[in-house]
């Protein structure tokens, strides 16, 4: 299962602070008590939104090796993890601001002081937010990637179905499978990984139309290749590695020879079944 699917999407810097500020602003002000109540909403709100959005991510290190090769590929796992950190450092300064600052006020002798150190607090916890406004930006970005991530049974049987753009992959994994990738007749229409299932004499099994892939070395390939070769490499029971004769996605079957050659010296360690597309597969060509 897809062990991000539970990440949320965190709010931005300026949005946290505008309902921080906010809600302090409904404890009053001018007594030593409501001073006091403003400072602990602040950092009670700050502190639970950003702490959230450090523990809804799964320990890296845990998750499966196709899922934590896949954030590297989507997001940087290194920029993921330096991102997390940040959060949950500005989580921890300002839990120890706040603390800092009502003593302060408590020991303030006049109503000015406290009004001064009560903007001190303002501006020193405005200026932290704005510190990890990259991050919250990075995060907010990685949420929505992580989460449209499939989830992938590793129970089940599996089948990856592989090779160039356009030869009709998409075409048998929805006539095959409850999957309804998106079908058009151009090239590179399935950008990242879909998942289908069904059963076969009762059986079920999982398929996976992975992005078209070209003849070209690992270090030329693309973010959407990539997550094909991942698929590749960690998912598959069998390889269904699809050619079309017909050469409707442009390039010559020397072409697709050359990476079916690739894919059998790469993952040869599962089995590798060469298929030809049938002509006009549709969903009434079950």
């Amino acid at each position: 299962m897809n062990p991000f699917e539970n990440v949320p999407t965190p709010s931005t810097a300026e949005e946290l602070i505008d309902l921080a500020f906010r809600r302090a602003r409904r404890a009053g002000r001018g007594s030593l008590t409501s001073d006091l109540k403003r400072i602990e909403i602040i950092r009670s709100i700050l502190c639970d939104r950003l702490l959230r959005i450090v523990r809804s991510y799964p320990r890296i290190e845990r998750i499966p090796a196709f899922y934590r090769e896949l954030l590297d590929v989507l997001v940087g796992e290194a920029a993921l993890r330096k991102a997390l950190y940040r959060v949950k450092w500005c989580a921890d300064v300002v839990d120890k601001l706040a603390h800092e600052y009502r003593a302060k006020i408590r020991g303030a002798q006049k109503v000015n002081q406290r009004l001064q150190f009560l903007r001190s607090f303002y501006g020193r916890v405005s200026s932290l937010l704005g510190e990890i406004e990259g991050e919250l930006d990075l995060l907010r970005e990685a949420s929505v990637k992580l989460r449209k991530l499939p989830s992938i049974n590793p129970e089940l049987f599996t089948i990856v179905v592989s090779g160039y753009t356009n030869v009709g992959k998409s075409s048998l994994v929805r006539v095959c499978s409850s999957a309804k990738p998106r079908v058009e007749s151009y090239p590179f229409t399935t950008q990242e990984i879909i998942v289908g299932h069904g059963k076969h004499r009762g059986v079920p099994f999982q398929i996976i139309d992975t992005p078209g892939l070209l003849d070209r070395p690992l270090s030329e390939r693309n973010r959407i290749e990539l997550q094909a070769i991942l698929a590749l490499k960690h998912l598959p029971s069998v390889i269904v590695f699809l050619i079309d004769p017909s050469q409707p996605c442009g390039y010559p079957n020397v072409n697709h020879i050359n990476l079916y050659s690739e894919i059998k010296h790469h993952f040869g360690d599962r089995p590798i079944h060469l298929a030809v597309s049938p002509k006009d597969l549709d969903d009434e060509g079950r």
